[in-house]
């Protein structure tokens, strides 16, 4: 996916904005349900006659579509497309972020990356488009305006981030210098516009969808700040000039109340469409997972978070690392190390087996910060795996299988969890339960590759 309305951006800080410019906010969120007008009531009214009706009916829940709008050269293009499920019945949002590589049928223009869907004919037929490619209803569009964006984040007084590796990239004719430094750091408007742009990197769109959900987390972070909270009047006048929607203000401000009164921060979860990249035609895609996209926008909460995993539940021929393979540390130099890494000649994926939002991120930034090639990060087909595993494709040559052992050795997994596996595209780490495991394993590679 996403997870203030006066509190969420984008999602939820942009809705509060609303709310904030109305001159109202919970006040008037409390009196319309002292009135009985509850949010799914007001989501009826609008979904009537709709296919979204059926599913506010039978599962209390909606969707929303969000769009970054970028004018390039006079032609409209929307790189950034999140897809917003509501729940109301259960008190949770849940945010998936699709790539705009993702190859779709756009209705009167045929199989295409989504993004095109907005060139050809904007909200209307992007809505039309992801509701096809999902199947799921979308109830209302809200459009971001990137060149007005920069102004909305100074006005917040930046944002802070912790840029994980060093971002440059030039593109003369376009206009565009971005150098960002790695570090812990507060990026003003035209700074974080970069950042949550920047996709000249091993993992591509994917790569820089991670870093729009890292941005917007920050940003829902910072709109619960005081300092902010009491601006929010001279917020909501900027906002209101990157903000589109076909949502009606009283909505908007049902929608705000709810997300700030009901919906707890540890109740927004984000995800990714996952699937694999392909060329065809001599054109590069994203070949998305719908199925898992369903389940992430669908399945029970509880399911999604790993809160009913029980202790001890894993996948088949799982193998409990040894004592001291959890707690030994390295014992390798910066030389050593290097000259491992150098020895795995593919690329690699990590895949979440938790359901723990943001692990195959943080571990993949660490993989990343050592030397590994991380070319994709993902969810795994479930989340109760309790050891960590690395999988690799049955058919997979000699060298994806030897890239899989040399990451087993370097993560100290042991050999009977480095095996072939269906859902395996690349050698890929599938993080279980015991990631901290990883993590702190990583950091202390991280620190023995800056000593050379």
């Amino acid at each position: 996916m996403r997870r203030s309305t006066t509190k969420t951006i984008i999602l939820a800080v942009l809705l509060g904005f609303i709310a904030a410019a109305a001159g109202v906010g919970v006040r008037l969120y409390t009196a319309w349900n002292s009135k009985g007008e509850t949010l799914i009531d007001a989501a009826k009214k609008s979904a009537e006659n709709s296919a979204s009706y059926d599913a506010l009916e039978s599962q209390g829940k909606f969707n929303i579509l969000l769009m970054g709008e970028d004018n390039v050269d006079g032609s409209r293009r929307s790189d950034t497309i999140l897809f917003i499920t509501v729940d109301i019945d259960d008190k949770n949002i849940r945010v998936l972020s699709l790539p705009r590589d993702t190859r779709v049928m756009i209705p009167g223009h045929g199989t295409q990356k989504l993004n095109h869907a907005f060139a050809y004919g904007g909200q209307d037929l992007m809505r039309a488009t992801v509701t096809n490619y999902l199947g799921e209803p979308i109830l209302y569009y809200m459009i971001v305006d990137y060149d007005s964006f920069p102004a909305f984040v100074d006005m917040l007084g930046g944002v802070e981030i912790d840029v994980p590796k060093r971002m440059r990239y030039v593109d003369r004719a376009g206009g565009l210098d971005i150098n960002i430094q790695p570090g812990l750091q507060t990026l003003d408007g035209k700074t974080a516009l970069h950042f949550v742009r920047f996709r000249k990197d091993a993992l591509g769109d994917i790569g820089r969808i991670q870093r729009q959900q890292q941005f917007l987390k920050a940003m829902l972070k910072k709109a619960y700040d005081p300092r902010v909270i009491i601006r929010l009047p001279e917020l909501a006048a900027q906002a209101m000039k990157i903000f589109r929607t076909d949502m009606s203000t009283s909505f908007a401000l049902q929608l705000a109340g709810f997300i700030q009164n009901e919906v707890g921060r540890d109740k927004m979860l984000f995800s990714t469409l996952r699937g694999t990249p392909a060329t065809i035609d001599g054109l590069s895609y994203w070949m998305g997972d719908v199925r898992d996209a369903k389940r992430f926008l669908n399945a029970p909460f509880e399911e999604l978070t790993g809160e009913k995993t029980e202790a001890g539940e894993g996948g088949a021929g799982e193998q409990q690392p040894a004592e001291d393979e959890k707690a030994e540390k390295p014992g390798m130099t910066a030389e050593q190390l290097a000259e491992l890494v150098k020895s795995m000649p593919e690329s690699v994926a990590v895949l979440n087996g938790t359901g723990k939002s943001g692990v195959a991120g943080e571990i993949s930034t660490r993989l990343q910060k050592i030397g590994v090639d991380v070319v994709h990060t993902g969810n795994a087909k479930h989340f109760d795996y309790r050891y960590s595993n690395i999988v690799y494709p049955s058919d997979a040559p000699s060298s994806v299988k030897d890239t899989a052992k040399t990451l087993g050795k370097l993560l100290r997994i042991p050999d009977g969890l480095v095996r072939p596996g269906q859902q395996a595209f690349y050698a890929s780490l599938v993080a279980g339960h015991d990631y901290n495991r990883l993590v702190t394993l990583l950091d202390e590679l991280v620190k023995i590759s800056g000593e050379h």
